[in-house]
């Protein structure tokens, strides 16, 4: 079973104190007040998700971040504490939120529409997206999947320009779902 959300961060409460302090001081060092609001709705929608994947409700959730790299915690891939066997991955725009939960591996995306670097796509995707009557809405599809991907360990940052994600819905590897809204695009994929 897979719960995957994305949603508007305007328009209900969220939960401020379902955050660890960790969260707690991740989300005051951040400069601006919609940052700071994209932050919290995306770790109230992961725990929400989290909750409905485990029956759970979701002010029960724990979710701790460490990062591989540096060992310091608030940062790095999310999990959820006491649960190793559940995956989670959140991402925030400052007008959307998404988050997913799973039994398996999995990672999310959720960005506002614009055209990026060429240099993170192949020659293929490069050149589906010169045939795109929408290049802003194409490149921002292509991203979020690429992201996704990353965020679910398959590629990393250095490796977006050769990860070609056209065909990714029809992958044997990847389950791939995705989203779209006025101005924003996401996915979110799970490791078969």
């Amino acid at each position: 079973m897979v719960v995957a959300r994305f949603e508007a961060v305007g328009g209900r409460e969220y939960a401020a104190d379902w955050l660890t302090p960790a969260e707690r001081a991740r989300h005051d060092r951040l400069r601006r007040e919609d940052d700071r609001a994209a932050y919290l709705a995306a770790h109230v929608l992961a725990r929400e998700c989290v909750g409905a994947l485990l029956g759970s409700a979701p002010d029960r959730i724990t979710l701790a971040q460490r990062c591989a790299d540096c060992g310091r915690e608030g940062h790095g891939p999310p999990t959820v504490v006491g649960h190793p066997d559940v995956r989670v991955s959140l991402s925030h725009a400052r007008e959307y939120v998404a988050a997913v939960a799973a039994h398996a591996v999995c990672g999310i995306d959720v960005e506002t529409v614009r055209e990026g670097p060429a240099r993170a796509l192949t020659a293929a995707e490069a050149g589906w997206l010169a045939g795109s009557a929408d290049r802003a809405a194409a490149y921002t599809t292509l991203w979020v999947r690429k992201e996704a991907l990353v965020k679910a360990g398959a590629g990393s940052l250095g490796s977006l320009g050769s990860l070609d994600v056209r065909d990714l819905g029809a992958s044997p590897d990847w389950e791939l779902g995705e989203w779209a809204a006025a101005g924003a695009r996401g996915a979110w994929v799970v490791r078969r």
